[in-house]
């Protein structure tokens, strides 16, 4: 399911693209379970269009918890041993899965540069994301990278921007540079994608996703959040996003010592 080349660009480059590794019958399931995401939204669901707006853009977190489609393709699904292969884990725990959903037609739903981690109450460098396309993906709504800015031992305060407008208060995290200002001097990357196809990336390269002003084209990505033997419980101030609740863990307690939040997936 994994070669040597592409576990060798996930550790060099902080991404790669896996291509047919998700069975058909997978992404219908999924095609169904988003249709009932939709209708009914989880309690930490997050619309950024407004009313008057064209297109939809909404996101939607922990769905396995109250969808069985999507809890059959966490547990079930080969997202859990892709992360462990690339990550090289010897068991994969999953930290929580993720919606997002960009109707045709929604030009200003562009999630700027940012990592992922910085969100996340984890510590460790095992830390990966699938992202599971259940629609084709062409070049001008795809994810961008930031090639082996996950190496760069910097973390950028997460921005709260796309609900509130609001900044950031940590005073851990370096403000996020303008990137897009200057792509010129980093070394960006994008695949277009089909279904079936799979993105993995480290929880901290920095990465971009792309609006979906197309006229028919849904944009709909399923991402999964997994964590390997080195992930730890990290108390930050202000606490992060996620968890939503916080675990019976201490700060340094290996997050796999609370099972209840972050259930045991692969092998």
């Amino acid at each position: 399911m994994v070669s040597e080349a592409e576990i060798k660009a996930y550790r060099q480059d902080g991404v790669t693209v896996l291509r047919n590794v998700i069975d058909p019958k997978w992404i219908e399931f999924l095609r169904v379970a988003v249709e009932k995401a939709l209708v009914f939204a989880g309690p930490h669901a997050e619309i950024y269009t407004k009313p008057e707006d064209p297109g939809l853009f909404f996101n939607d977190f922990y769905m396995y918890q109250r969808i069985p489609e999507f809890r059959e393709f966490a547990f079930n699904g080969p997202c859990g041993e892709i992360a462990g292969r690339l990550m090289g884990s010897s068991q994969i725990d999953l930290f929580n899965d993720h919606l997002f959903v960009k109707e045709p037609g929604t030009p200003g739903s562009r999630v700027p540069w940012h990592q992922d981690q910085p969100y996340c109450a984890v510590k460790g460098r095992q830390f990966c994301s699938t992202w599971v396309p259940l629609d084709p993906v062409p070049q001008e709504t795809t994810v961008e990278y930031i090639l082996g800015s996950h190496l760069w031992e910097r973390w950028f305060a997460p921005f709260d921007a796309m609900r509130d407008g609001a900044a950031h208060g940590s005073q851990e995290f370096e403000r996020i540079p303008d990137f897009e200002a200057e792509r010129e001097n980093h070394n960006i990357a994008s695949w277009t994608l089909e279904p079936g196809d799979c993105l993995a990336f480290h929880a901290l390269i920095v990465h971009q996703g792309m609006a979906n002003p197309t006229s028919t084209t849904r944009r709909r990505a399923v991402i999964g959040r997994f964590l390997g033997d080195d992930a730890t419980y990290a108390e930050r101030e202000p606490r992060c996003e996620f968890p939503h609740n916080p675990p019976p863990l201490e700060n340094g307690e290996p997050l796999r010592n609370a099972p209840e939040d972050f259930p045991h997936v692969w092998p």
